[in-house]
């Protein structure tokens, strides 16, 4: 009877094998990012919200290989982190899952939209290069971040004036006596915009309009009242009036 033929040894299949497996864990590619990414975020608050959001891709897919019989974990395909490329950035980027490559853009300094309403600056992933040791680190190519800061309404109207006098002739109705205008410091149309006004003391023969005018909704008499002192919020308007006589 011919003897059976046998394989190679088992130790044999072992080396080759932690050959193959230990070639195969070479950090080959460079992380991939997107070209732009769009953010927004509002003041006192340090969320960015970016559109697309931030993924990191690496062909160089987590591997596993034997080292002295035991099962290890490589490195390579790994995002180890972020850099952010620029001077005086309000802003960092966090690696949130360095096997899915998921980043996150978040304020570390008071965002201010009446400061600075835009930022702009450039950001690069990073990998864990290759094996335990994670050496061959590769850097991904510069992306551009924009993030616009939305507006909070955190100021008051102010008039632009401490006081507001004038000065009309009795027994006239007039269509505008005085033009009276408050601004408004925050940064936004929708919360600096000025929407009506107000005259607050009771029972007086005035009105004002959205725009700010004064007139009279009566003739008025100088020998009734001489001069009328009227609040508009916190602000002062006297009018004095002038005998026709």
């Amino acid at each position: 009877m011919r003897p059976r033929a046998h394989g190679p040894p088992a130790a044999l299949l072992l080396l080759a094998l932690l050959g193959a497996l230990h070639a195969t864990k070479v950090n080959k590619h460079k992380p991939w990012i997107e070209t732009a990414y769009h953010g927004i975020a509002t003041e006192n608050d340090d969320k960015v919200l970016l559109d697309p959001p931030l993924i990191v891709l690496d062909k160089d897919a987590p591997l596993r290989y034997a080292e002295r019989f035991e099962v290890t974990v490589t490195r390579t395909g790994e995002i180890c982190g972020f850099r952010i490329l620029g001077q005086n950035v309000p802003f960092e980027v966090l690696l949130v899952n360095r096997t899915t490559g998921e980043g996150a853009v978040r304020a570390k300094d008071h965002l201010d939209c009446e400061l600075q309403k835009e930022h702009t600056f450039s950001i690069q992933a990073y990998d864990c290069g290759e094996g335990p040791d994670g050496t061959n680190m590769k850097k991904s190519h510069k992306a551009t971040v924009h993030i616009q800061v939305n507006d909070v309404n955190e100021y008051s109207p102010a008039f632009k004036e401490k006081s507001y006098k004038a000065t009309v002739v009795e027994g006239r109705r007039y269509d505008s006596i005085l033009k009276v205008e408050a601004v408004d410091a925050d940064c936004s149309f929708q919360f600096s915009q000025i929407c009506s006004y107000e005259i607050v003391t009771a029972d007086v023969p005035f009105t004002i309009d959205k725009d700010g005018y004064i007139k009279n909704t009566e003739k008025l008499s100088y020998s009734k009242e001489r001069v009328y002192k009227l609040t508009l919020l916190q602000e002062m308007f006297r009018l004095e009036l002038i005998h026709a006589g």
